[in-house]
């Protein structure tokens, strides 16, 4: 009887310590960050914060609450969790719920509107509302045929920008020039530069009388046709009183000689002609060029090199032997070696060739001019970004686009698709019959002869 009851006494006392210990882990677990303690098994990093949101919230100094207005039952739960890991990773940031069935009142005493999140900075008086639908974002062309499949998920780069924002006492305007048959920006260019608190805005310099006095950016896309002199002159004299301007130019059918001559007051050559890599391009196409990152450029500083940029109709640009007084050129992105300018008379020249740089030239101890000229407007072609997800072409044009203002940070970070992915071998050729065929009828070939030597046993 003792005995049994000495195993029953070490049973309970086993037992009792078990159960401490399971409610001593749970208790510590409550206490790890939201972020810490939830993994993300989303399988497309949905709750993964990117560098560029981590050095947001790292430098935030002022208090932002993330109101959450919906009815709880409708919020999905891919939402609440990224507002969740924002506030987990810093100390600045708070979520809300404001429940608009419960408290009607709240939509007019927030300024809220249902189904959204609102990005309030009470220091700042500033707010912006983000809706669920710019979060979880659906295929336009299902919608339209009566189906609603998700298509990508923009919960970071949403809420980092609307944090920017509300936070940020800065406020720039960029301009793009029109009357040179440019190319309008593309949406994914246009929604980059608005995450990163940038207005966007257009102008002719000739019929709105020279470049408006608000403009801290000119940006010039693929212009087909040359400036006009005054063009020019209102250009130079611009970028002489402190001003930006970003070149975007490729390969013309006529010559441009006042876009050259500006290029050339900052120490840049416009070579006109297409440009082909015989050592860095995209399968069989020489002129589908993947350009060399110049090392040491802060403009490529976090880019890695798993992520190459791609442009394609590049033209020819070398930087001068003799620079301008004050002038000096920084490249960041060229050729290799096997570069080629193949011009319009069939002449090929060869060798290194630049393809963007930004060139700054000193006007007097206080004033700095800065002008970026990048010879392959294909950087930020939908074309090309919208075939190759992977690339870096984007963050490189915001990046250089950004560089020079040191009040403005970038805040380019894509949305996260939502697609289904397959593991499906495209022109699998011998594989394909490897894996169809060959292993298959091996496999049922060695089952028979088994099965056969077992039954004469």
């Amino acid at each position: 009887m003792n005995r049994k009851l000495k195993k029953g006494g070490y049973s309970a006392v086993l037992t009792l310590v078990v159960l401490a210990i399971v409610i001593a882990v749970n208790m510590l677990a409550s206490q790890i960050p939201e972020d810490k303690k939830q993994l993300d098994i989303s399988g497309k990093d949905l709750y993964t914060l990117s560098d560029t949101t981590k050095e947001l919230l790292g430098s935030l100094d002022k208090d932002v609450t993330l109101y959450v207005v919906s009815d709880p039952s409708r919020v999905d739960e891919r939402i609440q969790k990224i507002a969740e890991h924002y506030a987990a990773a810093s100390s600045h940031i708070r979520v809300e719920s404001l429940d608009p069935v419960l408290h009607p009142s709240v939509l007019s005493e927030y300024e809220a509107t249902d189904q959204s999140i609102l990005v309030s900075c009470e220091e700042t008086g500033k707010r912006e509302t983000i809706p669920f639908t710019d979060i979880i974002v659906y295929d336009q062309m299902s919608m339209y045929y009566g189906q609603y499949q998700e298509s990508e998920f923009d919960g970071e780069g949403q809420l980092s920008s609307a944090i920017s924002l509300v936070t940020s006492e800065v406020n720039k305007k960029i301009y793009r020039t029109e009357g040179h048959d440019e190319e309008a920006l593309s949406t994914s260019v246009q929604d980059l530069l608005a995450k990163s608190n940038l207005e966007l805005d257009t102008v002719n310099l000739l019929t709105d009388n020279g470049v408006p006095e608000d403009a801290d950016m000119l940006i010039i896309n693929a212009p087909q046709r040359d400036l006009a002199e005054d063009e020019r002159e209102m250009l130079s004299e611009y970028l002489n009183g402190g001003g930006q301007v970003m070149l975007l130019i490729g390969p013309s059918d006529t010559d441009r000689p006042n876009f050259t001559a500006l290029a050339e007051e900052f120490g840049l050559d416009l070579q006109n002609g297409y440009l082909a890599d015989t050592q860095a391009f995209y399968r069989n196409n020489p002129y589908y060029i993947f350009p060399t990152f110049v090392s040491g450029s802060t403009i490529l500083s976090g880019i890695s090199s798993q992520n190459p940029a791609l442009v394609i109709d590049a033209m020819g640009m070398k930087q001068m032997e003799t620079l301008p007084d004050g002038v000096t050129v920084i490249p960041f992105l060229t050729t290799t070696e096997g570069g080629v300018l193949v011009q319009s008379n069939h002449s090929q020249q060869e060798g290194e060739y630049l393809i963007a740089a930004a060139a700054t030239k000193n006007v007097d101890d206080e004033t700095t001019a800065r002008l970026t000229v990048i010879a392959a407007p294909s950087l930020i072609s939908e074309t090309v970004t919208a075939s190759f997800s992977n690339v870096s072409n984007l963050t490189i044009f915001m990046n250089a686009l950004t560089a020079g203002f040191d009040d403005v940070q970038n805040i380019s970070i894509p949305t996260k698709s939502l697609a289904e992915t397959y593991n499906t071998i495209i022109n699998g050729g011998m594989w394909g019959i490897l894996f169809i065929a060959v292993i298959p009828v091996l496999l049922l070939v060695s089952g028979l002869l088994i099965w056969m030597k077992r039954r004469k046993l």
